[in-house]
């Protein structure tokens, strides 16, 4: 079945770019500073939005079984791209990548999973709310890219329910950031579990269907 709706990538790249641009400006204004967004970090994340178009043609959902290894390949595109030499170096970090994905024993892809199984029937919002917020808080999924990875798999759930992606822009960049690094910040102990995250987790639901743009969610032609 082909897909209902894609991500304008041209206006995804316009976004991306501008926070490039502004993003000294904007990270002067964070609770917590960011690395700068380097060139390789705006074209790996276009690189993921490409790759999310593909999954959206092929109706594939990345948490479920089917969809589990491109997860899993989002987050090597995110930090090393789509050169396979660079591939080839980061091969031990990309298994042991793949190693934490399955089998952390504090935190991994089954649990995301089974947290995505348990609420799939709250609005979308809630539901890529509630993955993102649960994958970056600690421990997180990956050793490195968990928001960079979370922004694409939100993005993903969303266009699945014919909701616009997320993508970072000069006026969303703070509240996108800031409960980002929050979450970052919170344990996944019982304390965590029980009232900090699902407060972060309320917030942010909001936050993204506050900040949605239609005009980057497209028809397929």
């Amino acid at each position: 079945m082909p897909a209902k709706f894609r991500i304008n990538l041209e206006g995804v790249e316009y976004y991306l770019r501008t926070v490039q641009k502004n993003f000294e400006h904007i990270n002067d204004s964070l609770d917590m500073r960011r690395e700068p967004m380097r060139n390789e970090i705006v074209e790996n994340m276009l690189a993921g939005y490409r790759y999310i178009n593909t999954l959206l043609d092929q109706d594939l959902s990345m948490v479920e079984q089917d969809g589990l290894h491109h997860f899993l390949e989002l987050n090597h595109i995110v930090l090393c791209g789509e050169d396979l030499k660079k591939r080839k170096d980061f091969q031990q970090h990309i298994l042991a990548t793949s190693e934490r994905f399955y089998s952390q024993k504090e935190f991994c892809i089954k649990d995301l999973r089974s947290w995505a199984k348990n609420h799939k029937h709250v609005t979308p919002w809630k539901r890529a709310a509630g993955i993102y917020i649960l994958h970056v808080s600690q421990p997180q999924l990956f050793f490195e890219g968990n928001h960079r990875t979370g922004a694409l798999l939100m993005s993903s759930i969303l266009v699945r329910a014919g909701k616009p992606p997320f993508v970072l822009t000069v006026d969303n960049a703070k509240a996108y950031f800031d409960p980002s690094s929050l979450a970052k910040a919170t344990k996944k102990d019982l304390m965590g579990k029980l009232y900090k995250l699902p407060k972060i987790k309320k917030r942010f639901a909001k936050f993204l269907e506050a900040q949605a743009n239609p005009e980057l969610l497209i028809r397929p032609s």
